[in-house]
Order: structure tokens, then C-alpha cells, then sequence
């Protein structure tokens, strides 16, 4: 996961640094401007269920419902590390938009969001989450190949959708998403990493 981490890292800094050009900047727009000329009232829909799933009124009752779950299944560090990483991004994810302050796309955004664009909040929470839901389902619950292969699949498609529906919306650049992906990645990684360690820690304690 190092290597992942590395790439995530420097992608997030490497937009931080290029948003502000003037060429970055007017691809930024051009995306945005593009994505209105696509809408319509099923995709507009649609994209706005979409980018709900990547909201907290969807992703907090989830990871409560996978979190209760865990618990039953004596999994109690599973569900803690959870509920970290929900919170804990979003406390990220709030101080870099302080950091950055960009301000939101002035077009014709489908409605009106609030605070700053840089990074996406949608796009970071939704990859740290669910990546990690997807990460304990496929290490610790699902044992057959074509199911891993199939959460791990639905997961990217999910959080690649609600990075796409930002855009198509009009609430946020190109840029933000990018960032807000590789940002939640890198910090999904700090947290797996971390469980992996107490994982093992706490199986040679068990087994002492």
C-alpha cells in the first residue's frame, strides 16, 4: 500500500499546485461548462441520488448499520476504526477547504452548495469510506474470488459516480474531485495500515 499511498500523495499536491494555473484553471471550466451541455432531467436526476450516497445523511447510517454489524460479529476494532476514519475524514476534509478556500464554480450549478470546492468533500469522505468498508468485506467476510472481485468493482464504480456527479452538477471543478479522490485514498491507506498493525498485535496477544 506504500506505493499507493506515495501516488495518491503527490496527485493531491499536484492538482493543489496546478488548480491556480491559468491552463488548469480554463480545462477546469471547460469540464464544467461541458457537463451542463450534457444534462437532462433523468441524469440530473440520477446524479443527484448519486451524490447523496456520497453525503453523510447516506454514509452515516451505512457505516452505523456495517459498524452494529461488525460488533455482532465480535469484529469491535472493525467498527471503531470505521466510525475513525467517518469522522476523522470529514475533519480533514473541512480543514483543507479551509486551507485552500476555493471558491465553488459561478455557473449553473443544479443547486446551491456550501463552503469551499478544494477538495470535493463528497469525493474524499465517499473514497476513505467506502473503500474501507470494501477493504474489511473483502479481508475479513468475503472469501470467494468473483465476490471480492465483484465488491471491489462496484465500490470503484460508486465512488468514481460520485466524483462525476459533482461535476455534472456543477458544484465543483474537475481538480476538486481529482484531489478529493486522491486525498481520501491516501488517508483510507493511513487507517488500513493502522488496523493491520493492531490486527496483528492483537492476534499474538490472543495467541500468547
Amino acid at each position: 500500500m506504500r506505493n499507493w499511498f506515495i501516488i495518491t500523495l503527490l496527485l493531491f499536491i499536484a492538482c493543489a499546485a496546478a488548480y491556480p494555473l491559468k491552463m488548469i484553471t480554463a480545462l477546469d471550466i471547460n469540464v464544467t461548462l461541458f457537463s451542463e451541455k450534457m444534462r437532462s432531467p433523468f441524469l440530473t436526476d440520477f446524479f443527484l441520488f448519486i451524490s447523496d450516497i456520497g453525503s453523510i445523511k447516506f454514509y452515516l447510517p451505512i457505516s452505523a448499520a456495517i459498524a452494529v454489524f461488525f460488533i455482532l460479529k465480535r469484529k469491535v476494532l472493525d467498527a471503531l476504526l470505521l466510525l475513525a476514519i467517518l469522522f476523522s475524514v470529514r475533519l480533514l476534509n473541512y480543514q483543507l477547504k479551509e486551507i485552500f478556500s476555493r471558491e465553488r464554480p459561478h455557473f449553473n450549478a443544479v443547486y446551491e452548495a456550501s463552503h469551499y470546492s478544494f477538495p470535493s468533500g463528497h469525493s474524499m469522505n465517499s473514497a476513505a469510506i467506502y473503500s474501507f468498508i470494501c477493504y474489511i468485506l473483502i479481508t475479513r467476510f468475503i472469501h470467494k474470488k468473483y465476490q471480492k472481485q465483484a465488491m471491489l468493482l462496484s465500490t470503484i464504480i460508486l465512488i468514481a459516480l460520485i466524483g462525476i456527479s459533482r461535476i455534472y452538477l456543477g458544484v465543483h471543478y474537475l481538480t476538486d474531485v481529482i484531489a478529493g479522490f486522491s486525498a481520501g485514498i491516501a488517508w483510507f491507506i493511513i487507517v488500513a495500515t493502522i488496523f493491520d498493525k493492531m490486527g496483528k498485535k492483537f492476534d499474538k496477544n490472543r495467541s500468547i
